[in-house]
Parts: C-alpha cells; structure tokens; sequence
C-alpha cells in the first residue's frame, strides 16, 4: 500500500513563492506588450503627423514636384519602412504623389486641421495611414487640400518585438534573481529546524529528555509541544513502570500464597485436613483471580477508550443488578445491604460493564473495610441538580484521616489493618466515574464513611 507523498516544507515555500512571481511576470509582461504597443502607435502616429507637415510643406515649394529622392531615403532609413504620400487640391485634382491612396473609412468625419488616423492595405501589405485636411497660402495652389501619407509597419513591428523581448529578459532576469535569493533565503530561515532535525535524530529511542535548543520564534511554540509531548510520555512511561511494579508485587505474594497452600495440601495426611488446604488455595485462587481482573481494568481505563462503549443506561436497574450480586455475602457478614431510590429510572450516557464495575468496587469496600464483622450499608440513588446522586454510606469505624489525601491513589491501603484489599478499587472507581464526566467524593468520621458518586442525566426520571 503505497503512502502518499508530501511536498517538503521548503519546496512549499519556494512554489509558494515562485509560482505567484511566474504569474505576475507573465502579467506583467503582457501588461508592457499592450502598453508598449499604445505608445508605439502613438510615437509612430506622431511622426507621421510630421512627415505629412514635410511632405505638404516641401511639395509646395517644389510646385507640385515629387519629392526628391535623398528625402524619401532619410524618412524610409529613419523609420525603417516605407513612405508613400498623395496631396489633391480642392478640386480632388492630384497635385502631387502617388495614384489609388487607401481608402477612408466610411464613418470617418473630415474636419480641418484633424488629422485621421487609420490602417489599411497598400500592395498587400499592412500600412498606416494619416489623412488631414489642410489649407494652402500658395499662388499657385491657393486653398484646401488633402493628404494622404502611409507608411508599412514592418519597423513599428520590429520596434514593438524588440521592446517586449527586453522587457521579457529583463523580468526573467528579476524572476531569476529573486528566485535565488528566495532559494538561500529559505534555506537559511529553515537552518534552525534542519539543526532541530539532526538533534532529534542523533538520539536513542528511549531518549526523551527536554530538547534545550534555541530557535526562532516561529517554531518555539513546535518546540513546547515536543518537549510538552515528551514530558507527558515521561510521565506515562514512570507510571507504567510504577504500575508493573506495584502489579508484581500485588501478585507475587498471592502465588506465593496459592503455592504455599497448594504444597500444605499435597502433605496433608487426613482428608479433611487436606479438603482445609484445598478450601483455602480456593480462596486465596478468588482473591487473585478478582486482582487480576483489577489490573486488567486499571490497564484498560488508563488507555481511556472506555467511551466507544458508552450507550444509553438506567442508573436504576444497574444498582439494582449489582446489590443483588452483594446479597448473600452481605448475609453471610451479618450486614443489612439496602438501596433507597423513588425513581423507576435515571437514564445516563455510559459504559454498562466499566460502571457495574466501578459501583462493584465501592460496594465490595464497604463491605471489606467498612463492615467487615457487621454493620449497615445503605444505598441510596436520586436527582439533584440535574444530576443522578448515588450514595453509598457504611456505619462502620471510619477512615483515619491521615489516610484521607492518598485514598484514591493506586495500591493504597491501611497497612495496620488485616484486610487483604489489593488497593486498586478506589482508584479504579474514580477514574471510571471521571470518563463519565461525573465525579466521585469521600467523606468519613467516626461513624461511617460515605461515598458520593455524581453522573450527568441524560433523561428524566419517569
């Protein structure tokens, strides 16, 4: 499966930068060519405007005598193309020039002293020509006359071409000058992240110390990421290894146990001494069996992926379910287990299996801790605030409250009592309820302990 290629950042800069200069050379240079046409037409224009003024003015004083030949030559070499004339008088007699002018456009309007300028073909080549209507104080052609002056355009062509040609080199020339400078530009201005790069590379995969590097403005903020990133992953990793270690050693002195009876079990000479053994590898079987299923959870939730399960529940009958779980040993403990709710239903937005084992968790801590030789847990379950309120309340001793800031923590417990509690349900529970957006609190004195989950409702209460 092939994956898809990404330019390089500093190709992105360069194409972002070149192509709009290509588009703007191009622009630009179409804009001159127009441009320089206009005012070459107007150059050319003007010229001929002048050489019409010589022409009439050197016919009359030649009498009507076609103009010399070292004049014609000055106009053609100076203008690089041909000149051709014609003057009639007011009788439209020619009086001067050469025969069949191009013709005047049908709207145009002849009016003294303004000259027209139009274009035409003479001899199947493209000319420009230049009428004007001009009066004569002469004694031998007194009055009005036209003329007609053309000339080819094969020089204001060539004229043209020249000027858009270096004005092409000359912004190819700025294009390419720019585009190296672009070119050391960026690689100068990306130095500091190749550097970055290099640094990154040169280290080991398990080396995520803070990178102390400076850079420019632009990338600090990339910078903070990465070290906040690493910083995390630190963090993560110091809590992963906490954890193996904590799970090893919640582990290994319950095998050992296992192991110890199991060895008791095989030696024993009487059969009810052996069927003791056996009974007490059962339980101590279940006791690693529920902390290992904790270690499996606590694993789980930490990886917070617990919310593509979330569904629809009522908070009601999943209390009911897990109360009912807890009746026979809370008979055999000699502990009056009672749920308080006048709510049918408190529908919520969570995970069935994670919160069953969260309130699990907290029903089976008071019963350990709370109640171990009898007592009273109470359940209650109601609105408030637009939230469901589940209370779970034991009448047992307490906790000591040097012990109340570190209870939600992983693998805490009293360490004086002799409960056998693997120190992960709290912590568990705490988490779970938080993925929920909910939270749970503690309280405790002298006569009880009451735990206080809060979860957002997502329907009323029917």
């Amino acid at each position: 499966m092939s994956e898809d290629k990404t330019l390089s950042l500093r190709s992105r800069l360069l194409l972002v930068i070149i192509i709009p200069l290509l588009v703007i050379m191009s622009i630009g240079t179409v804009a001159l060519y127009f441009d320089s046409q206009k005012k070459s037409q107007e150059i050319f224009d003007n010229l001929l405007h002048t050489i019409s003024q010589v022409i009439l003015r050197d016919a009359v004083l030649r009498d009507g005598d076609l103009l010399t030949e070292q004049l014609l030559e000055t106009l053609t070499d100076s203008l690089n193309d041909q000149i051709f004339y014609q003057v009639r008088d007011e009788t439209n007699t020619l009086f001067v020039g050469y025969s069949n002018p191009p013709e005047l456009p049908n709207q145009a309007e002849i009016k003294p002293y303004q000259p027209i300028y139009y274009d035409s073909i003479y001899r199947d080549q493209d000319v420009r020509v230049i009428f004007s209507r001009e009066f004569i104080s002469s004694k031998d052609i007194p009055g009005w006359v036209n003329i007609y002056v053309w000339q080819t355009r094969l020089g204001q062509r060539q004229l043209l071409l020249e000027l858009a040609s270096d004005a092409f080199v000359t912004m190819l020339i700025m294009v390419l000058s720019t585009g190296l400078c672009v070119w050391f530009g960026v690689q100068f201005g990306l130095k500091p992240l190749l550097e970055l790069q290099r640094a990154i590379r040169k280290r080991s995969a398990d080396d995520i110390r803070e990178i102390k590097r400076t850079v420019p403005t632009e990338v600090s903020s990339l910078l903070e990421s990465m070290n906040s990133l690493f910083s995390q992953l630190r963090k993560a990793f110091t809590e992963k290894d906490d954890f193996i270690a904590n799970a090893a050693h919640q582990l290994r002195n319950p095998i050992a146990g296992i192991q110890s009876q199991a060895e008791a079990a095989e030696r024993s000479k009487t059969l009810s001494s052996m069927k003791s053994r056996v009974k007490d590898v059962a339980e101590a079987a279940k006791k690693t069996s529920r902390l290992t299923q904790q270690l499996l959870s606590m694993e789980h939730i930490s990886q917070r992926s617990i919310k593509s399960e979330f569904k629809q529940l009522n908070l009601v009958k999943l209390t009911q379910e897990v109360l009912t779980k807890f009746a026979l040993r809370a008979d055999k403990q000699n502990v009056y287990l009672s749920l308080d709710c006048k709510d049918n239903q408190l529908v919520i937005q969570g995970s069935e299996t994670f919160l069953s084992e969260a309130i699990d968790n907290l029903i089976d801590n008071a019963l350990l801790y709370g109640c171990p030789k009898g007592g009273l847990v109470q359940v209650s379950l109601k609105q408030k605030n637009g939230n469901a309120e589940l209370t779970i309340r034991d009448d047992g001793n307490g906790i000591k409250p040097a012990l109340l800031p570190n209870i939600f923590d992983r693998f805490f417990h009293d360490t004086e009592t002799n409960s056998h509690g693997s120190g992960l349900g709290l912590s568990i529970a705490k988490t779970i309820i938080e993925l929920h957006e909910g939270e749970l609190t503690l309280t405790s004195n002298k006569k009880g302990t009451s735990l206080i989950i809060l979860l957002p409702i997502t329907k009323k209460a029917s």
